[in-house]
């Protein structure tokens, strides 16, 4: 066993999976298992299962399967190395320079690299923090106070300000940090004069954080015309630490409110201010896309934190293909999503502003499920019920085209539901309607029909069931030599164990993930889902046995046919013939 392995089972031991996982998700235990619903995909039941004895977890649903570490590289979205160390940090357990990591060059300047971004926009947030209390803040004090924001508000989110072109360049130069990470970390540009200057000099600054608190990026709003004609709002640029699509604004504080357990919902708004104004108001609950319709990612990111989304967009951008598209990513992802409608066009904001929280309660508790919501789209756009029988009959026809599409991506209690409501509402008969669903199933089935995959030889089965055994710890389970490997998995999975024998140590099953972490959901329920119930001991020590004589006749049918290939070039080689006998004799007596 190399340094790394044994640091990776250090950290795993340390790090109980059923603890990590919980302080993700909300766990309730079910026997021996504890369930929640599965971050990974869409789902309204809980599935994903972790179980504590064998230290792993898997989804029943969509077949996601791993341990601790590769919990947390795809929960966070980061590496397998940057996984390892988050969970060290989390047991107080240092890193190594392990011999894997010096090899990996690219890996360990990537991750300082990322360091020194990360710094730097933690110190460009206090100098904008500083800059907005100090003289040259003024008017972004003012511009704050005329929208009614309080000091706590104004400190929850660190709101700075950009006093001009360089003096946050020559702030960050004083602290030792060089113009290429300055460009790199996104808080500056190079102009066409070949000054690095601040992206965002002459604007009140927003600080964008992560799932962790961290300062990523800065959102920047104008506070005069002559800054505004580049934009009324404006991000600073993407970088390795931010990435506009895969992130939203103040996500961190609807997962400080889900780890109080004061997350009933979560609602999406446009911008940085409709947040702020939430939050004061007592809706700590709310997110800002940034003025990007939503992303698959980040429908992942809010499925993880509640089941239930509220869309609160301007009126003029929630009818909007790209916002709807977004919806439906939303929907996808297995959370119940409503539509906000706020009334006289005024964004969140200024609604709070002029009638108060209670009255943005209201709308909340008013907001139409997606599928009203399209259906209400349509209502707007065909007049069904139009005097003219030709405007009506053509207006009747793209009506029900648009509602089959919207029938069409719902589960099939909504779709019955739904399929009364469009009958209604149009005279289309529910018969008839469902005639037209099932057309358009059918095309789509047609289009993406694939065929069946491939199936695994006995020797095969026979290698899977035994690494199996001996990884849940049976204790019949042990192999004297190591098998013929028909596949990459299967060689990386035996050179582990017999790793482990080499060193006196036990193989786990959770190392499975490190030993193996390309493999497929295949390779993986070969291993994991294997039962090892007290009732099945006999039969599976049975099988263990049988599987033993399989993968040592065809060790030994390897040899065989190796000599016999040897005995034709030399027929005359006694010792050779006298090998053959052997082994011939061994598989007789295995058969």
């Amino acid at each position: 066993m190399n340094d790394l392995m044994d640091f990776v089972q250090q950290v795993k031991r340390a790090n109980d999976i059923v603890d990590v996982i919980g302080s993700y998700l909300e766990l309730r235990r079910s026997g021996t298992n504890f369930f929640a619903r599965c971050p990974f995909h869409g789902e309204k039941t809980g599935s994903f299962s972790v179980n504590r004895n064998m230290q792993i977890f898997k989804c029943f649903g969509c077949g996601e399967s791993g341990d601790v570490v590769k919990f947390v590289q795809m929960y966070e979205s980061v590496s397998f190395m940057e996984a390892l160390e988050i969970l060290a940090k989390r047991a107080n357990i240092p890193m190594p320079q392990t011999a894997r990591q010096a090899q990996d060059e690219q890996y360990t300047k990537r991750k300082q690299k990322k360091d020194i971004y990360m710094d730097i926009c933690r110190n460009t947030a206090n100098f904008y923090y500083k800059a907005y209390r100090s003289e040259f803040g003024t008017r972004a004090r003012k511009y704050m106070e005329g929208r009614g924001f309080d000091a706590d508000t104004i400190k929850k989110f660190a709101i700075g300000y950009s006093p001009d072109d360089t003096s946050l360049v020559a702030y960050l130069h004083k602290l030792g940090f060089v113009d290429e990470d300055i460009i790199k970390a996104g808080v500056a540009y190079q102009n066409r004069q070949g000054q690095v200057v601040d992206s965002l000099r002459g604007r009140l600054i927003i600080p964008i954080l992560n799932m962790q608190g961290k300062v990523i990026a800065f959102g920047g709003r104008a506070l005069d015309e002559r800054t505004a004609q580049f934009g009324k709002y404006k991000n600073t640029s993407e970088t390795p630490l931010f990435k506009k699509n895969d992130n939203l604004f103040a996500l961190n504080i609807a997962k400080e409110q889900k780890q109080q357990a004061a997350l009933p919902n979560i609602v999406v708004v446009e911008g940085y201010m409709d947040v702020l104004s939430m939050y004061q108001a007592g809706f700590k609950r709310a997110v800002a896309s940034m003025g990007t319709s939503l992303t698959e990612n980040q429908a992942k990111w809010i499925s993880r934190l509640t089941d239930t989304v509220y869309i609160c967009y301007d009126g003029d951008a929630a009818g909007q293909q790209a916002t709807v598209r977004g919806m439906d990513l939303l929907d996808q992802a297995g959370l119940d999503v409503k539509v906000m409608s706020v009334p006289e066009n005024l964004d969140p904001d200024e609604y709070i502003k002029k009638y108060g929280a209670e009255a943005f309660e209201g709308l909340i508790a008013k907001a139409l499920p997606l599928p009203d919501y399209k259906l209400h789209l349509l209502d707007n756009a065909f007049d069904i019920h139009s005097s003219n029988s030709a405007k009506r009959n053509e207006a009747l026809a793209k009506y029900v085209k648009g509602s089959i599409k919207m029938l069409k991506a719902l589960d099939d209690i909504r779709q019955n539901q739904y399929i009364t409501v469009v009958s209604a509402k149009t005279g289309y008969s529910e018969d008839y309607l469902r005639r037209k669903l099932l057309e358009e199933a059918t095309d789509t089935t047609e289009s993406t029909q694939e065929v069946a995959v491939d199936t695994l030889s006995p020797h095969t089965v026979a290698k899977y069931f035994v690494a199996s055994c001996i990884l849940h710890g049976e204790d019949y389970a042990r192999i004297s030599q190591k098998p013929i490997c028909d596949t990459l998995f299967l060689d990386k999975l035996y050179t582990y164990i017999f790793d482990c024998y080499n060193s006196n140590q036990q193989p786990a099953l959770d190392m499975l993930y490190t030993v193996c972490p390309d493999a497929s959901d295949k390779d993986y329920a070969q291993i994991v889902d294997v039962d090892f119930n007290k009732k099945r001991y006999e039969k599976n020590r049975a099988y263990f046995t049988e599987c033993l004589r399989l993968i040592k006749a065809e060790s030994l049918q390897a040899q065989r046919t190796k000599l016999l290939a040897e005995v034709k070039k030399d027929p005359s080689n006694m010792e050779l013939m006298q090998q053959l006998a052997e082994i011939t004799s061994q598989i007789n007596n295995l058969r």
